[in-house]
């Protein structure tokens, strides 16, 4: 039921950004904008997104060493179907690729998620320092008198960048915490033990325990030295991966600056209004970046998000629909193994 209304909430923001984003454009302007695509640079993008995959896999096998050496050819199959299982309520996803991983090489999910939650943190990170170098040289782009939910473009990227910014100095401090200062963890959890049922201080410990040994990969500058490697990386072939298509479609400006503020503000769309599959809040961050900012075309910013997301999500489909038939699953179990997922994260 939880997951149903989950779901729900995210269909309807998923309209709505949808309405909002293609409201002045018609389907056939739509279809008409198709006929003048190079459809070839398509291929040169596909390699680039399954490029960045590869390397999502390795850093998350650097991520899981403490843990356990795992396989890179094991990685891949959680890897894609948890970015397939982003289609699901609530993003499960990362639960879901977590929970895959735990089972295939008998480790704690608490263990396996901990290393996905670094993960995101080195993600934000990455984020983080290209969103500063448009605040830095291009505060310019902010300017922009369009409104969403009432706020202006540069209060809304100011608000991002607060809320990105506070939330990796939590998680960070959180991370140093539970690896350089386990006793005042101790202390805390037998503090806010005393005022829980009895048989929760050991539960809580317990989950402690597993957890840490997911950020252990943080002790070790070698590891940690890598890690910044490929997340770098993965964000650069990320955005590597739109620019064929600026020239298959043509568009005024081809520039890396062009580039670097469609990956910020489609970042900053789906951050703030998640739906299932990005439907929608990626749309609308490509329309807010090539129209509003960079001054193309409306048809043309709105054709070229079609295609960029249909394309990622081709790519992450059927790669995830392979190893779910390899690994003889199916989507009802899918869906059942982000509510485990869930559940064993919370039990």
């Amino acid at each position: 039921m939880k997951n149903l209304k989950q779901f729900i909430i995210g269909l309807v923001v998923a309209v709505l950004a949808i309405y909002f984003t293609f409201r002045n454009v018609s389907f056939g302007e739509l279809l008409d904008s198709f006929s003048d695509v190079n459809f070839l640079y398509l291929i040169p993008s596909t390699v680039l997104i399954i490029i960045s995959f590869a390397v999502r896999g390795l850093r998350w096998k650097i991520l899981l060493s403490p843990i356990k050496e795992v396989k890179t050819t094991q990685i891949f199959s959680p890897l894609m179907i948890g970015f397939m299982g982003n289609m699901l309520p609530a993003r499960a996803g990362e639960f879901i690729r977590a929970y895959l991983l735990a089972k295939r090489e008998d480790i704690a999910f608490t263990g396996a998620f901990a290393s996905v939650v670094v993960e995101r943190i080195f993600d934000t990170f990455m984020l983080m320092i290209l969103f500063c170098w448009l605040l830095l040289f291009n505060s310019h782009i902010f300017s922009s008198e369009t409104k969403f939910s009432g706020m202006t473009l540069d209060e809304l990227a100011f608000k991002f960048g607060v809320l990105g910014c506070a939330g990796a100095v939590i998680l960070t401090t959180f991370i140093y915490m539970m690896c350089f200062q386990k006793n005042l963890v101790a202390r805390i959890v037998i503090w806010v033990s005393k005022i829980l049922p009895k048989g929760w201080d050991e539960k809580i410990q317990t989950l402690i325990n597993k957890f840490n040994e997911g950020l252990d990969v943080v002790k070790d500058k070698n590891a940690l030295i890598k890690i910044t490697f490929y997340s770098a990386a993965v964000w650069f072939l990320v955005a590597l991966s739109y620019y064929p298509l600026y020239w298959a479609y043509d568009l005024q400006n081809k520039s890396a600056e062009s580039v670097g503020i469609l990956l910020v503000m489609v970042c900053i769309f789906i951050a703030a209004f998640p739906t299932p599959g990005f439907v929608g809040s990626f749309h609308l961050g490509v329309s807010v970046a090539l129209h509003h900012i960079m001054g193309e075309d409306e048809v043309i910013a709105l054709s070229y998000g079609m295609v960029v997301w249909a394309l990622n999500m081709a790519v992450v489909v059927l790669i995830g629909i392979y190893y779910i038939l390899t690994d003889h699953l199916s989507p009802s179990q899918l869906t059942k193994l982000g509510e485990q997922s869930e559940k064993e994260m919370a039990s």
